[in-house]
């Protein structure tokens, strides 16, 4: 068999591949930190293990001991305990569905394998994993051992990825994690991971001391008081080292910025400029369609039956999605230009989030930028990345068999099923002609009532109905969709959600203070109203335009597109309803819960958040009875009447006593009655959509005959209305205790910080003052 093997660029600099000094300065200061983090942890161990056998072996000796020196050893005890468990820890590297290779079977992968880490100056992968993900990465145990044994690293290859990557793209994406194989501030990238472990079970976790100590505090307080002592301790001890080691994070986040440019540059040195960011344009599409993909499969499966061949189902919806949304380069990268190829880009700087299986790197455009800095031009081999296994429609089939592994049943496999996927796509509102209008899109949540798509009165019927969804409205869409991720983005920024990775915000090509964020949102907001008027203008001139045609028919058409818009309008708003409490419960909990312990006031608070969710949950189920969809809609969903098809509301509103148990049932209740107005939501649209196609033909071709319109769906008026503005206040900052708990903010950090190491102070000198006694 050939070896397939991707030629090399010809012209390297030699020094392409040589850390910058950003990634030298970065590698001290977490080199620094880290051994700043080691010195102060040794040094609190060792001291308060020593304290505490010298306190018990010579207290029990000394007549000046006394019940005092014994408090004091138990609270060093208990301090010293907590540093040396966290010692004992595995961290096993794993990865979901991994089927290993060895080089007996797949020996031209091994081959590649071997040749491209000893080409990047790399070791050569302790073990080789495939998986049925979209990721290449590198992953291996961890234990404290690793402080001084570097660890045998391991190697995963998704399937997914290959699915959809040419050989020089796949090349390219392994050559980068052989960068890190290589990266000798990967071992310092180690040595911060294991710390954070350790750091990890003494600050977060809670084990069955940490109940023991809770339990004793509330006994009798002539003993409680003693185990609140130990408690503090445990408390200060863990602030104390949460601050400190943050500080180590900070300095491991810059670096780990670097450390992804310079792995780029090692897959630049051996496949060119262009390849990696091919590969990184179409990890996006291929992650959203391989999840897709895999949706489609399982739930076959779950009827017992299955395609025989999930990668060609992977292929065949990235083909879909391309038509639905116009995109020839879907998942595809275009040809390049004969001449400035290095000025050819793929990203712009706008706010590009990385594919998951990059999702901590650096922005896609900078990463293009870094790439192309000093371009380096090579021949693309386009060969399907398959070509390096001996033997791949035999390994798909292994990996068939292992997806239906946790089916207990036995599942057929039919080829025939790619058709039936091809039907799922073949929905009208997923036809191409919307331009993507109603993909991922509720249009009626941005009006009141249904009717406010009816009002706009067209002069020239004909005219606007051949003129509706015009090529421009999918840069209308493309253009809101990017302001809108942007504006949640800057949005979650300001508030404290998210946080960039090394600390600095960047947008749209340019560095913007925190400070600036209120600016910079409300220059996108103005330009995201806009977009969004844009658009909802040409929603009202749509269907106003079929519901004027449908007018001039008569035959009951208008009532009945009356009708189905109303049950689209009644089931997005509902839903988002039940999703918007779903949120402010959420928002509750994570507040209450924020320092790891909730008191009777904030148990009520979750109550009352609870009993929001209860509301939006019995409502839907309420006005079901009242609720009479026609006969096309009931078919289309399989269920004899609305309120049949919900089931019955069994549900319990929360109380503090029932709290935990009800905490274990509220997310099946959601699931449940999103999944069923999102059928209703999906069957109302694509009649809705129907219907509207048959009004256009009939308007233009009079000499079709009009049938008469079935029976009109019957809806309540009174169901919640979740136009934008109307949703859930929730809190985006703790409140004052909290935040010192939880250290959020500088000063609240400084005084925690002040205030943990104070009394950490105090047991030492507790300590001390008792061994000098003794």
């Amino acid at each position: 068999m050939e070896f397939v093997y991707p030629e090399n660029p010809l012209h390297v600099p030699k020094d392409l591949t040589i850390p910058t000094k950003n990634h030298k300065r970065n590698l001290w200061l977490a080199v620094v930190g880290l051994i700043g983090f080691a010195i102060v942890y040794i040094a609190i161990t060792a001291w308060f293990t020593w304290a505490t056998y010298y306190l018990v072996s010579v207290g029990f000796r000394s007549k000046n001991s006394d019940i005092f020196t014994f408090i004091s050893a138990l609270a060093s005890g208990m301090i010293a305990f907590f540093m040396l468990k966290a010692l004992f820890f595995v961290k096993k590297g794993e990865i979901s569905q991994e089927y290993e290779v060895k080089e007996e079977s797949e020996p031209q992968l091994f081959r590649f394998l071997y040749r491209l880490a000893d080409e990047t100056g790399a070791p050569r992968p302790h073990r080789v994993f495939l998986s049925s993900r979209v990721n290449a990465c590198v992953f291996y145990d961890l234990s404290i051992l690793n402080f001084f044994f570097p660890s045998k690293k391991n190697l995963e290859i998704g399937l997914g990825l290959v699915n959809v990557l040419t050989i020089s793209e796949l090349k390219a994406v392994l050559a980068h994690e052989f960068g890190h194989f290589a990266q000798r501030s990967m071992a310092v990238g180690n040595w911060v991971y294991i710390a954070q472990q350790i750091a990890a079970h003494i600050i977060a976790r809670r084990d069955a001391l940490d109940n023991f100590l809770k339990s004793w505090s509330y006994t009798d307080l002539r003993l409680a008081w003693i185990f609140w002592i130990m408690r503090i301790a445990i408390w200060s001890l863990r602030a104390s080292l949460e601050t400190i080691f943050n500080l180590v994070l900070m300095a491991q986040h810059a670096l780990s910025r670097e450390m992804e440019f310079q792995a780029d540059l090692v897959a630049v040195s051996v496949t060119g400029s262009d390849a990696l960011i091919h590969a990184l344009h179409k990890l996006q599409a291929a992650d959203s369609t391989w999840d897709s993909a895999q949706s489609f499969f399982y739930r076959q499966a779950q009827e017992h039956k299955a395609t025989a061949n999930i990668f060609k189902v992977h292929l065949r919806t990235i083909d879909h999605m391309g038509r639905i949304l116009n995109d020839p380069g879907y998942c595809r990268v275009t040809v390049l230009p004969e001449t400035n190829a290095s000025e050819h880009r793929v990203f712009t700087t706008d706010i590009a989030q990385p594919p998951k299986m990059w999702a901590t790197h650096p922005y896609n455009h900078e990463r293009e930028n870094n790439a192309k800095r000093r371009y380096i031009s090579a021949k693309l081999d386009d060969r399907e990345s398959w070509v390096i296994f001996d033997n791949p429609e035999e390994l798909k089939e292994k990996f068939m068999k292992k997806l239906l592994i946790n089916f207990p049943e036995e599942v057929s496999t039919d080829e025939g099923l790619i058709g039936k996927l091809d039907e799922e796509y073949q929905q009208e509102y997923l036809n191409s002609k919307y331009r993507g209008a109603y993909l991922g899109r509720s249009f009626t949540l941005y009006a009141e009532r249904p009717e406010n798509f009816f009002d706009l009165k067209i002069e020239s019927l004909s005219n606007t109905l051949k003129e509706l969804y015009p090529p421009v409205l999918s840069e209308d869409l493309e253009k809101l969709r990017n302001l809108e991720r942007e504006l949640g983005l800057l949005s979650a920024l300001r508030d404290g959600f998210l946080v960039p990775p090394d600390g600095v915000i960047r947008f749209r090509g340019a560095e913007i203070k925190k400070r600036e964020l209120p600016k910079s949102i409300e220059t996108i907001r103005q330009e995201y109203e806009q977009a969004l008027q844009r658009v909802f203008d040409h929603d009202k001139l749509c269907h106003s335009a079929y519901f004027q045609a449908a007018k001039e028919i008569g035959k009951g058409w208008p009532e009945y597109l009356s009708g189905l818009l109303g049950v689209l309008h009644y089931a997005d708003h509902s839903r988002t309803d039940v999703v918007d409490a779903q949120g402010f419960f959420n928002n509750a909990y994570m507040i209450v819960t924020a320092d790891r312990d909730v008191s009777s006031k904030e148990l009520d608070r979750l109550v009352a958040a609870g009993t929001e969710l209860f509301n939006a949950l019995e409502i839907v189920f309420r006005h079901a009875e009242r609720i009479e969809l026609d006969p096309i809609l009931l078919k289309r969903l399989g269920i004899d009447s609305w309120a049949a098809g919900l089931g019955k509301f069994e549900f319990v509103p929360p109380t503090r006593e029932n709290m935990n148990e009800w905490l274990k049932v509220v997310d099946s209740w959601i699931n449940a009655t999103y999944s069923s107005l999102s059928q209703l939501r999906y069957a109302s649209l694509e009649e809705l959509l129907l219907v509207e196609a048959k009004i256009l033909n009939w308007t233009l071709n009079k000499k079709v005959k009009v049938e008469s319109a079935p029976e009109t769906s019957v809806l309540v008026k009174d169901y919640p209305k979740m136009t934008p503005g109307r949703e859930r206040e929730l809190q985006k900052r703790l409140g004052l205790w909290d935040r010192f708990q939880t250290a959020d903010g500088f000063i609240p950090a400084v005084l925690r910080f002040s205030a943990s190491s104070a009394i950490i102070g105090g047991i030492l000198y507790s300590t001390i003052h008792w061994i000098l006694v003794l």
